[in-house]
C-alpha cells in the first residue's frame, strides 16, 4: 500500500484544510502532508513516507524553536509517552509543551475517515469565524484537528539532521539538508526509542555494523532473530558443560546473541519490514533464550556437585511476574496519560487543567516528565529496572569471572532491587489515577485471565458486573501478574521447600507454563487472546494449580512423574499446537 504525500503551502485556512478533508476522505491508503516551506532530507521523512503500515503519526522535535535559518516560527505540541497529547496554534493553547511539530505528519489508512471529518469540522469553524486563523501553519492545524478529534497521533521524534522551515535562504538550507547521506539516515532510523543503558551505549554501538551487513546481504528480520535464537541456544549448552572456559564461551556467545538480536530490530526499522510474527518471534525467542540459559548455568554448576536449579526456578518465577507487570502497566499507563478525549476545536484551551470534558495532569505526572528530561536521571532509572541488556551483562560477567552460582545469585538480588523499585514507582503512580481502567486497557487484562474449565464454572453465578468492576480497577494492571506469580510461585514452593528432588522438572514446567503465559501475553498486546479450546486444552492456571496440589499430597514419586509427563505434554500443547495455531490465525488475517 503506497503513501500518498501532499505538499500543500504552510500558511492554511478553511479551503485549504478543506482540500485535505476531501483527500482524507477519498483516501484508500495512507496519506502524508508535508508542509511546501519545510526543508529537509527526504530520507529523513521516511517513517511517515516510507511505511505502507505506518500509523498515524506526528513529525516533531524538541524544544520549543525551529532552528536556526528559519523564518517561520512554531507553536507547541504537548507529547507523552511519544504520543501528541496537546497540539498549539495562534488561537489554540498547550500544556507544558515540549516538542514543536516538524511540519509533517500522515494520516493511517484506518484513521482517514474519521480524520477527514475532524479536518472538515476546523475547517467550518475557521470559515464561521469561530476559530481566527493569521498565516498558521498547515500542518500544525491538521494534527490540531487530529487530536481534539479523538484521533491517536503518535509522536515520531524526527532524527538529528538539519532542517529548517521557511528559510531566508532555500539553497543554502538544501544543501545543507542534504549533506547527511540517506545510508547515515536510515541507520538513525533504526535506533530503538527507549533502549537501556548498556544496550544504547555499548550492545548498538556493535550491532551497527552486522546490520549494515544484513542489510547489504538481503537478511529479513526474522533470519536474523533466528540467527540469534541458535547463538543463544549455543550459549545455554555452553554453560551447561560447566567447566571455566566453556562458562566464558557461553558468556561471550550470550552477548553476541544479544548483539545479533538488536539487529532484527534495526533491519526492519531500517526496511520497513514490520510484521506481527516478527514481533512474537523476537520476543517470545528472548524468554526462551534468557531462561535456557538459566538452565544451562544450573545443570554446568550441577556437574560439580553444585545444586542451583533451585535458584534457576526461582529466577523464572521472578522474572515472569516481572515482565507482565512491565507489559500491563506501561500499557495502562498510556491509555490513561497519553489518550486524550475529544474536544471541540472552537475551545482556546485544550482541557489539560480540568476544563469540563477535559482531561487532567498531574503534578506527579509533570514531575516525572521534568526528572526524565535529565540524563542522569533518565540513564539511571533505566539501568535500574534491568531491562534485557543489564540483565544479559550480568549473566555474562558473573560467569566468566566467578562461576554459575555468582551469575545466578547477582541476578536474583538485582531482580528482586528492581521489582522492588518499579513496584513502588507504579503504586505511586496508579495513587494519582481517577476514574476507572480505560475499556481497551480492561479488555488487554482480561485476555490474560487464562482461567480453565473449572473457573469457566464458577463464573457463571458470578454477576458481569464484578468481573467487569475487577478489571476496570485502577490498579488492575497488576491482577494478571498477581495471577503468573499464584500459579508458577506455588509450583516453586512446592518444590523447594517440600521436595527439592524435583526441583529439576518443576523448572521445566514453569518454565513451559511461562512461555504459555508471554504467548497469551503478546497476542492480548496485539488485541487478540488464544481460542477457548487453546486454555481449556492447557487446563487454566486454575486447573494447572489444582493438579499441582494433588499430585503433592499423593507424594513424591507421584509428583515427580506428573510433572515430568506434564511438562512434554504441556509442551506440546503450548509450545507446538499454539504456535501453529497463532501462525494460521495470522495467515488468514494477512489474506
Amino acid at each position: 500500500m503506497t503513501t500518498r504525500v501532499l505538499r500543500l503551502p504552510s500558511v492554511a485556512g478553511g479551503r485549504a484544510l478543506d482540500a485535505v478533508a476531501a483527500a482524507l476522505a477519498a483516501a484508500d491508503g495512507p496519506v502524508a502532508i508535508v508542509a511546501a516551506d519545510l526543508v529537509v532530507s527526504e530520507a529523513a521523512l521516511a517513517p511517515l513516507t516510507a511505511d505502507p503500515h505506518v500509523r498515524t503519526s506526528l513529525l516533531v522535535r524538541p524544544g520549543l524553536s525551529v532552528p536556526p535559518g528559519s523564518t517561520a516560527s512554531a507553536h507547541g505540541v504537548r507529547v507523552r509517552h511519544h504520543r501528541a497529547t496537546s497540539v498549539g496554534t495562534g488561537f489554540h493553547d498547550v500544556t507544558a509543551p515540549d516538542h514543536v511539530s516538524v511540519g509533517a505528519l500522515v494520516v493511517g489508512a484506518a484513521d482517514a475517515a474519521a480524520s477527514g471529518a475532524a479536518v472538515a469540522g476546523l475547517a467550518a469553524a475557521l470559515d464561521a469565524g469561530a476559530v481566527t486563523s493569521d498565516g498558521e501553519d498547515l500542518v500544525e492545524l491538521v494534527a490540531l484537528a487530529l487530536v481534539r478529534g479523538g484521533v491517536e497521533v503518535a509522536a515520531v521524534d524526527l532524527v538529528d539532521v538539519p532542517w529548517f522551515r521557511a528559510p531566508a535562504d532555500p539553497g543554502a538550507a538544501r544543501a545543507d539538508a542534504e549533506r547527511v547521506p540517506a545510508d547515515r539516515i536510515a541507520q538513525l532510523q533504526a535506533n530503538r526509542v527507549d533502549d537501556g543503558f548498556y544496550s544504547t551505549f555499548v550492545v548498538r554501538r556493535a550491532s551497527k555494523p552486522l546490520t549494515r551487513l544484513a542489510l547489504r546481504l538481503g537478511w529479513t528480520p526474522n533470519a536474523v532473530t533466528l540467527l540469534s535464537f541458535a547463538i543463544g541456544l549455543a550459549a545455554a549448552a555452553s554453560f551447561a558443560v560447566g567447566s571455566r572456559w566453556a562458562l566464558v564461551l557461553g558468556a561471550v556467545l550470550l552477548q553476541v546473541s544479544l548483539v545479533v538480536d538488536c539487529v532484527d530490530g534495526e533491519v526492519a526499522r531500517a526496511t520497513r519490514r514490520f510484521s506481527a510474527l516478527g514481533a512474537w518471534l523476537d520476543a517470545s525467542t528472548d524468554r526462551v533464550k534468557e531462561y535456557l540459559a538459566y538452565a544451562g548455568l544450573a545443570a554446568g554448576a550441577a556437574r560439580s556437585g553444585v545444586d542451583l536449579w533451585w535458584l534457576a526456578l526461582v529466577l523464572v518465577v521472578l522474572q515472569t511476574t516481572r515482565h507482565m507487570t512491565d507489559y500491563d502497566f506501561s500499557r495502562v499507563q498510556r491509555q490513561r496519560e497519553a489518550t486524550v478525549p475529544a474536544r471541540d476545536v472552537r475551545l482556546a484551551d485544550d482541557g489539560a487543567q480540568g476544563a469540563a470534558g477535559g482531561w487532567s495532569v498531574s503534578g506527579a505526572m509533570e514531575a516525572s516528565s521534568r526528572l526524565n528530561r535529565r540524563d542522569a536521571v533518565r540513564w539511571a532509572k533505566r539501568a535500574v529496572h534491568m531491562p534485557i541488556g543489564e540483565r544479559w551483562l550480568v549473566i555474562s560477567v558473573f560467569a566468566a569471572v566467578l562461576g554459575a552460582a555468582w551469575a545466578l545469585g547477582a541476578l536474583l538480588v538485582l531482580g528482586l532491587v528492581a521489582l522492588a523499585y518499579v513496584l513502588l514507582g507504579r503504586t505511586l503512580r496508579t495513587l494519582t489515577w481517577r476514574g476507572p481502567t480505560p475499556d481497551a486497557g480492561a479488555r488487554l487484562l482480561a485476555r490474560q485471565a487464562d482461567a480453565g474449565p473449572l473457573l469457566a464454572l464458577v463464573s457463571l453465578v458470578v454477576p458481569v458486573g464484578v468481573r467487569e468492576r475487577l478489571w476496570r480497577h485502577r490498579a488492575a494492571w497488576c491482577v494478571p501478574a498477581l495471577l503468573r506469580l499464584v500459579e508458577l510461585g506455588l509450583v516453586a514452593v512446592v518444590a523447594i521447600a517440600w521436595f527439592p528432588a524435583v526441583v529439576v522438572v518443576a523448572f521445566w514446567w514453569v518454565a513451559v507454563v511461562a512461555f504459555h503465559h508471554y504467548d497469551t501475553l503478546y497476542r492480548a498486546l496485539q488485541d487478540s487472546a488464544p481460542p477457548r479450546w487453546l486454555t481449556f486444552g492447557g487446563l487454566g492456571w486454575d486447573g494447572r494449580t489444582i493438579l499441582v496440589v494433588v499430585l503433592a499430597v499423593l507424594g513424591e514419586s507421584v509428583l515427580r512423574t506428573g510433572l515430568s509427563v506434564g511438562a512434554w505434554a504441556l509442551a506440546a500443547w503450548f509450545v507446538v499446537v499454539a504456535s501453529v495455531q497463532w501462525l494460521a490465525m495470522q495467515r488468514e488475517v494477512r489474506s
